[in-house]
C-alpha cells in the first residue's frame, strides 16, 4: 500500500478525507426516477465510505423544473481512468466534480474553458478564496471552479504540554522551539523505546507522508520557473528546510521513531488520536476526526511553526467542479456550477455536514466560510486565517504525480541518512524535469493538432 500511496501523495490531504466522508460533495446512490421534461445531467464524483444523500443535486433539482442533476458516484481508484475513457470515447458526463492538478486534464482537452461563462454571466470570482484560482487555471484560461478546500494546521495536545512543564495554551512559534518542544515532550520506556513521541517528522497518518513543502515554502522556495519550463528543487531554501527536517528526525530518534511510527493505525490507533504523538500537522478535517474517535481530547490548533527568517504559509487543495469537453448540455451544467458555489448553498451544505458529523472540507466561497454558523466550528478561524498565506499542492502541473513520487523518495532517503539533501533533491529534479519535459512535448503537440482541427473544420465550412 505504501508503495501506492508514494505515487499519490501529492493527492492524500485530498483523498484521505475524500475516501473517508464527503457529505458536501460525494454521494453513493443516485435516484433512478428521472421527473418527465426535464434536461437530465449526469454528474461524476468520487464514491465516499458513508451511503449518504445526495444533497446538494437535490436542492438544485427543487429549485427549479427545467434540468435534472443525477449524481453518479466512483471509487477513487476507478474514476480518473473512466474520466478519461469517456473523454476519448466523445461520451462523457455533463460534469465532473474532482481534486487535485486541473492542468492533467486541460491539457489533455478534457475540460471545457469557462472563461466565456464567467465573463457573460457576471460570475465572480471575488466571492471565491483567492489562493484557489491559481489551481484552476491553465495557460491563462480558466477550467474548473472550486467547491470547498481543506488546508493544513498545527495540532497539539494540552495535556501533554502541561506534563512536560509547557504552557498548554501557546503552541511553539517556530522552528527552533518545535524542536526544543518536542525533545521535552518525548518520554521513554525502559528498553529505550520511544513511549510518547513529541512530534515525528513526515508523519500524516499510519503510513509516512513527506507532504511538508510548506517549510521550504516559509524560506521563500519555488519549485518551477516562472514560465513552468524548469524544475528548481535545489534552490537553497529547498535543501535547507529538508535538512532542517532530517536534523529533527536524528535528533528525535531516528529508526526509534520509525519503529514507533510502525505501531500506530487508523481510527482510534492514529498516533495522536490514541494520545501517543504530542504534535503534529494535519488537515482541517482532522478536527472532524477527533471528535469522532478521541472526543475527551484536549488540543489546539495554530498556524504552523516558522523559521526566524522565515514567513507564514500553509497548504490548500480544493475540490472544484468543471464541465467536460464534449459535454452535451454545457449551459445546463454551468447553471448548476453557479447554483452549488452561491453562498447561502455552500452554507446550507456546511450546515448540513456539521449536523452530519462529517470530515470533510470548508467552503470555497468566502462569505459562507465566514458566516457566524461556520466560524463558531471549533478553530474554523485558523483554518480562514492561514487562507491568506495558502499555497496549492500542485507545484509541478504538468508532472504532478511524478514531482510527488520523486519528491517522496528524496524525502525518504533523507530521513534514513542515505543521502544528503542536495543529493536526494538533486535526483528528483533530474527526474520530474524529463517527465515535464515530455509533458511539454505532448502539450505543444495538441495545441497544434487542435489548431489544424480548427483549421480544417473552417475550410470545411466554406466549400
Amino acid at each position: 500500500m505504501w508503495e501506492y500511496i508514494r505515487v499519490l501523495s501529492g493527492r492524500i490531504f485530498l483523498g484521505i478525507g475524500i475516501l473517508g466522508v464527503i457529505g458536501l460533495f460525494v454521494f453513493v446512490r443516485p435516484k433512478e426516477d428521472t421527473p418527465p421534461g426535464r434536461i437530465v445531467l449526469q454528474l461524476w464524483q468520487v464514491t465516499g465510505a458513508e451511503d449518504i444523500e445526495p444533497v446538494v443535486p437535490k436542492w438544485f433539482n427543487e429549485s427549479q423544473d427545467k434540468i435534472y442533476v443525477k449524481p453518479v458516484g466512483l471509487p477513487f481508484l476507478e474514476i480518473e481512468q473512466k474520466f478519461l475513457t469517456s473523454s476519448v470515447g466523445n461520451f462523457p458526463p455533463d460534469l465532473f466534480e474532482y481534486f487535485g492538478p486541473v492542468a492533467q486534464w486541460s491539457t489533455r482537452g478534457a475540460l471545457l474553458p469557462l472563461d466565456d461563462f464567467i465573463e457573460r454571466d457576471g460570475y465572480d470570482r471575488s466571492a471565491i478564496f483567492s489562493a484557489l484560482w491559481k489551481e484552476m487555471m491553465w495557460d491563462g484560461r480558466t477550467y474548473a471552479i472550486p467547491t470547498g478546500v481543506g488546508t493544513e494546521a498545527f495540532y497539539w495536545n494540552k495535556d501533554h504540554f502541561r506534563k512536560a512543564g509547557l504552557d498548554p495554551d501557546r503552541p511553539p512559534a517556530t522552528w527552533d522551539e518545535l524542536e526544543e518542544y518536542a525533545v521535552k515532550l518525548t518520554t521513554y520506556n525502559e528498553d529505550g523505546s520511544i513511549k510518547q513521541a513529541g512530534y515525528i517528522p513526515g508523519y500524516w497518518g499510519p503510513f509516512p507522508t513527506p507532504l511538508f513543502l510548506t517549510w521550504a515554502i516559509q524560506k521563500g522556495a519555488k519549485f518551477l520557473s516562472e514560465d513552468g519550463t524548469r524544475v528548481n528543487l535545489t534552490a537553497p531554501a529547498n535543501i535547507e528546510a529538508l535538512e532542517w527536517e532530517a536534523k529533527l528526525f536524528k535528533k528525535l530518534g531516528g529508526k526509534k521513531l520509525i519503529f514507533k511510527r510502525a505501531t500506530f493505525g487508523y481510527g482510534a490507533q492514529h498516533g495522536f488520536l490514541s494520545g501517543q504523538l504530542s504534535m503534529i500537522v494535519q488537515k482541517s478535517s482532522f478536527v472532524q476526526e477527533i471528535e469522532k474517535f478521541a472526543p475527551h481530547l484536549d488540543y489546539g490548533v495554530a498556524p504552523l511553526p516558522i523559521p526566524r527568517d522565515g514567513k507564514p504559509a500553509t497548504m490548500a487543495g480544493p475540490v472544484w467542479i468543471g464541465i467536460p469537453s464534449g459535454a452535451r448540455h454545457p449551459e445546463e451544467a454551468w447553471e448548476y456550477i453557479k447554483f452549488c458555489t452561491r453562498a447561502d448553498i455552500q452554507l446550507r451544505s456546511a450546515k448540513y455536514v456539521a449536523e452530519k458529523h462529517l470530515a470533510t472540507f470548508f467552503p470555497a466561497n468566502i462569505k459562507a466560510a465566514t458566516s457566524p454558523f461556520q466560524m463558531s466550528l471549533p478553530h474554523m478561524d485558523v483554518f480562514v486565517e492561514s487562507m491568506k498565506f495558502a499555497h496549492t499542492f500542485t507545484v509541478v502541473p504538468l508532472a504532478h504525480t511524478q514531482f510527488w513520487r520523486a519528491y517522496s523518495e528524496a524525502w525518504d532517503s533523507v530521513m534514513r541518512g542515505e543521502k544528503t539533501a542536495r543529493e536526494a533533491l538533486k535526483q528528483a529534479e533530474l527526474t520530474v524535469q524529463k517527465a515535464l519535459d515530455e509533458q511539454l512535448a505532448y502539450n505543444k503537440f495538441y495545441k497544434e493538432y487542435l489548431r489544424k482541427k480548427e483549421k480544417r473544420a473552417k475550410a470545411k465550412g466554406k466549400t
